[in-house]
């Protein structure tokens, strides 16, 4: 079969590939969007639809449409990873911007890439109908088998495959058509509205077809399911799901892998990314999921809970108990706010999870009593080791928490003093850092801090600059340690690493400069299904699905009467800090019984979006937009601009001897130059002369001109200046021209007979 690539492609095909291609790629982003952060699947998203744009819109040669698309690529990459946070702009733009940007743009950028990649491979590649047929193919086996062996329901993404398939075949099929049959293709094109109505007929019977059949429940289970509740659940036992927050020296590297730390008492490993499910949470709010702090820091990771020593009172749960007991910061107001944890696997841990901070917990599993241990001070609350006969696991599998989540009144924190948040001091036992800490983590703390004039605006300094000057990798390059400190070597040395090198060493640089802080570790809050999938798959609800992927720490400071605040330090994540009322229109308002609303709110790809991001992509589009229109239409504006000011329309001859006139103009742009007493015919002659594949443009195009001057007889005028037009686009093209000219041909790339 031959290229469809063999001759010059019609643009117009040209763009309704691009079209197909970029509806397929839309099902990928829908389907990785629970899976990546927000901001990836922005940048990804971005990054197709803006490619696509350039692709499609910009009349320019390869050279500078590829270099244009590289730029538009790196401003794309800094706009959107400042507005999400990931990278916060300071100092100079070189070298610090420069410096930060190589840093903090990673790994993110090579989402970017591979989309872009992608997206130029399969509109080059794909050219051949049976190319066609097998990137469908391909393309609907993978979602087929994502559907079956997944949580995710993609019939919907499956039927945009479909549809993008039969429009880009029915695209094939017409440039095939046009290619083999030029005068039956231009029979065809007197007949566009017939065209179109078979082609909607068509696909209208295909979309009817799938809307109609019968949804059926499987009767069998497929093999992979099968196979895992055989094998006893999810995933691999304690001795596999070693800890990525605190990994043991002895584990062996290939069997580390992310989950909930057990003993962090030396940090650093690297470890693989693991998507086994921990629990879903039901709830109207985002929180991180707090589990454990750790106080005392030893210069190689943080002290078990023996050598910190905890005060814990016993704590029965249930509708009926007391509320728990807090050190309740006087300035702050709190958001009760009720969440149903769902545990998704057969693992124990040392705690119940919920957010900040717990109130009350109760059991939902059948059982009659727990015994669990409530350290206040901490606000953790620890399973004390149940143990019941029967068939239900130690652990509870489910249980209702009901949180207080604090407001922040963030623009009153920024001007509280020292001495205003700390009037007797600052608490000693959580100022603790080791006596040999090297003293340049100390004077790299003073240094970047010291713009601040209160502790929250040196705090938030400190968090921006870890943010931005380090690289966020789970396999740190630990060959490039040489200090045996842990924060040290991360700051001076590794210079690259996960959550426990940030959260860290935010709790130290910040420790050391008199703030109290102490280390957190627990779980992200993990992802919610789409607004697609609940349209599709209402029984899922909007709970917050943790992985063990999702596995976090991060710092939380102590701003004396407003309590503690938590601190995110780590690239690519954000601390579900809420602000009060009084402070912050944006505050959320609970209503629990509306918690599905609320969620979807907060759920929805596009409300993720900064609104400022968006105003600006749909100001950019609108007028990349406008401005193609207005390009593709400069002909007939030019001539409704004459028609205005003769007060008459043109004549089709007169438009003929227009396209020709202008060619002679942009001929003259490009070097060839024309006498003042030289006729058209012989500076036609003369180009020629120079440039011989002028001919077969040049030599029908002054015909057209020279019947439009001096012949009297009737001719099809109408189509003879269309033609003159065509050609003298497709002179343009053959000409090029010297320097930026080059680079901007007047028109798309068509024949005559198209």
């Amino acid at each position: 079969m031959k290229l469809l690539a063999n001759t010059q492609l019609p643009k117009s095909y040209q763009n309704l590939t691009l079209l197909w291609i970029v509806i397929i790629a839309m099902q990928w982003i829908d389907f990785t969007e629970p899976l990546w952060f927000s901001v990836t699947t922005t940048l990804v998203t971005v990054t197709i639809i803006l490619m696509a744009l350039i692709e499609w819109l910009l009349p320019v040669q390869a050279a500078w449409k590829w270099t244009i698309k590289i730029i538009a690529l790196l401003l794309i990459w800094r706009f959107i990873l400042t507005t999400y946070g990931v990278y916060v702009p300071f100092g100079p733009l070189f070298p610090d911007q420069i410096r930060g940007m190589a840093l903090t743009f990673t790994p993110y950028i090579w989402f970017s890439l591979v989309a872009w990649v992608l997206l130029e491979a399969a509109l080059r590649l794909v050219v051949t109908r049976l190319r066609i047929l097998v990137f469908l193919a391909a393309h609907l086996v993978a979602f087929t088998i994502l559907d079956s062996f997944t949580r995710y329901y993609l019939w919907q993404n499956v039927a945009w495959i479909v549809f993008a398939g039969l429009g880009w075949l029915v695209s094939a099929n017409f440039y095939e058509y046009r290619r083999k049959y030029p005068q039956g293709w231009q029979r065809l094109r007197q007949s566009p509205f017939k065209i179109a109505v078979n082609v909607f007929i068509v696909f209208a019977c295909v979309l009817l077809i799938g809307i109609s059949m019968p949804s059926v429940s499987p009767t069998l289970t497929d093999p992979y399911t099968a196979w895992i509740k055989r094998s006893g659940g999810g995933g691999g036992g304690p001795s596999t799901l070693t800890s990525a927050l605190g990994n043991s020296p002895s584990a062996v590297q290939e069997e580390i892998v992310s989950g909930y730390s057990r003993d962090d008492k030396t940090l650093g490993d690297g470890f693989e990314f693991s998507y086994s499910p921990v629990m879903s949470i039901e709830t109207p709010v985002r929180s991180y999921w707090r589990g454990e702090t750790r106080r005392i820091y030893s210069g190689k990771g943080w002290a078990d809970l023996e050598q910190e020593g905890r005060d814990t009172e016993r704590y029965r749960g249930g509708p009926d108990a007391e509320p728990l007991e807090h050190e309740q910061p006087g300035k702050v107001e709190t958001m009760r706010v009720e969440q149903i944890v769902t545990m998704n696997n057969d693992k124990e841990y040392p705690v119940l999870f919920g957010g900040y901070a717990i109130e009350s917990v109760e059991l939902l599993d059948e059982r009659q009593q727990a015994d669990m241990r409530w350290s206040a001070k901490q606000a953790e609350l620890f399973w004390n080791g149940y143990r019941d006969p029967g068939d239900l696991p130690n652990y509870p599998r489910k249980y209702k928490v009901v949180a207080n989540i604090p407001l922040i009144p963030l623009k009153e924190l920024e001007q509280a003093s020292y001495d205003t948040l700390y009037p007797e001091g600052a608490p000693e036992e959580y100022l603790q850092i080791p006596n040999n800490l090297p003293q340049r983590v100390k004077d790299l703390a003073a240094e970047i801090t010291a713009e601040g004039e209160t502790p929250y605006a040196k705090m938030d300094l400190l968090q921006q600059y870890l943010r931005q000057n380090y690289e966020y990798t789970n396999k740190p390059d630990l060959t490039r340690r040489r200090s045996d400190d842990f924060v040290d070597s991360f700051l001076f040395e590794i210079r690259q690493g996960y959550c426990d090198y940030y959260s860290t060493a935010m709790v130290v640089m910040a420790r050391s400069l008199g703030i109290p802080a102490r280390w957190v570790k627990g779980y992200a809050p993990g992802s919610q299904p789409s607004d697609e999938m609940m349209m599709r798959n209402p029984e899922l609800g909007r709970a917050y699905n943790v992985s063990n992927a999702d596995a976090h720490s991060w710092a939380e400071l102590y701003f004396g009467d407003y309590g503690w605040i938590p601190f995110e330090a780590t690239p690519g994540f954000v601390s579900p800090i809420m602000e009060s009322p009084e402070e912050s229109e944006d505050t959320l308002t609970v209503d629990t019984n509306t918690d599905t609303e609320v969620a979807a709110a907060e759920d929805s790809f596009f409300s993720k979006l900064d609104p400022v991001v968006m105003q600006r992509i749909f100001v950019s589009a609108v007028s990349v937009l406008m401005l193609w229109t207005l390009y593709q239409l400069r002909s007939e504006l030019y001539f409704l601009w004459l028609r205005l000011r003769l007060g008459r329309p043109l004549t089709p001859e007169e438009k003929t001897v227009y396209e020709t006139l202008r060619l002679v103009r942009r001929m003259q742009r490009r070097g060839f130059t024309r006498g003042d007493q030289e006729t058209l015919r012989e500076a036609f002659e003369r180009w020629k002369l120079e440039r011989p594949q002028l001919a077969e443009v040049l030599d029908p195009l002054l015909l057209l001109y020279e019947q439009a001057m001096y012949s009297s007889s009737p001719s099809p005028a109408a189509a003879n200046w269309r033609a003159a037009r065509e050609l003298s686009r497709k002179a343009t093209r053959l000409v090029g021209g010297h320097g930026w000219k080059q680079a901007w041909p007047l028109g798309p790339k068509r024949t005559l007979g198209q």
